[in-house]
């Protein structure tokens, strides 16, 4: 179900407003490219209750990224599609993981829904207890919809990790492969300290690193699958800052391409 549209946003105090909106930014802009590459599976999941199921929870990633785009609207006077669709490609703040194409590999997709998910559920959560209360209510709406795509997800990693020699293998290629990009989820950015001091992120990126290894191990223990998750150098620069994969530019081309015919059109 689309999350409802947050028409009241009460004023952000001008010295949090740069680094809130990155913040943003990073949540809306993971959820809308995990959104356009799972929407590429309608028509083509593994049985037909899963084709659906997995069709609807992308238009939900969608949704959820039109609504954060919306609420930052609020803050810099934007329509959402000019924020989703109107930037050059280094002012993208997404993740790596969701930029790398799954090449219609159904463990690839499930793998990497699987790190994004739970990434997502603990960071709404945080934002749910938001000291900016406009920002806290509409999470708090997301993160009921995000703890329903976890407990999909989970299934599927404990379906396939224990299921027949050849998706168990399959499952474990797809945990390993992607597992560099997954804890690049966590990458800081600038400004992120000030939002945490102020409780308008409030707790902390090391406590939540560790709840979700701890979420990621348990489910790949359940599946009888293993996972190495490395935290990369703090100097290195990825998608938090700007830096794109080789995959990013042709995937916004095509997210775009409606936008850049006629910018003024409407979701």
């Amino acid at each position: 179900m689309p999350v409802a549209k947050c028409t009241t946003i009460m004023t952000v105090p001008d010295h949090l407003k740069s680094p809130l909106i990155d913040l943003l930014l990073a949540l809306a802009d993971d959820k809308l490219f995990l959104g356009h590459r799972n929407s590429d599976w309608t028509g083509l999941g593994p049985i037909l209750e899963e084709d659906i199921a997995f069709s609807h929870m992308a238009q939900d990633e969608i949704a959820h990224a039109q609504a954060i785009y919306e609420f930052i609207g609020g803050m810099t006077g934007k329509k959402a599609d000019e924020i989703a669709f109107g930037r050059a490609v280094h002012e993208y703040r997404c993740a790596s993981i969701v930029e790398v194409p799954d090449e219609f590999d159904w463990a690839t997709a499930v793998a990497r829904k699987f790190y994004c998910d739970h990434f997502d559920l603990l960071r709404l959560q945080r934002l749910a207890n938001s000291s900016h209360k406009p920002l806290a209510d509409l999470c708090a709406r997301i993160a009921a919809e995000e703890q329903l795509h976890v407990d999909h997800v989970d299934g599927w990693i404990v379906r396939l990790g224990s299921g027949t020699m050849e998706s168990r293998m399959r499952m474990q290629q797809a945990i390993d492969a992607l597992a560099p990009h997954a804890t690049w989820l966590f990458e800081p950015f600038d400004g992120l300290k000030i939002l945490v001091d102020t409780k308008v992120y409030p707790g902390s990126d090391s406590t939540m690193y560790d709840a979700w290894v701890a979420a990621i191990k348990n489910v790949c223990l359940r599946a009888g699958l293993t996972v190495t998750l490395e935290v990369g150098s703090p100097d290195e620069k990825h998608g938090r800052h700007g830096v794109a994969t080789p995959h990013r530019k042709p995937l916004l081309d095509e997210m775009c391409e409606v936008y850049r015919l006629e910018p003024g059109a409407a979701w």
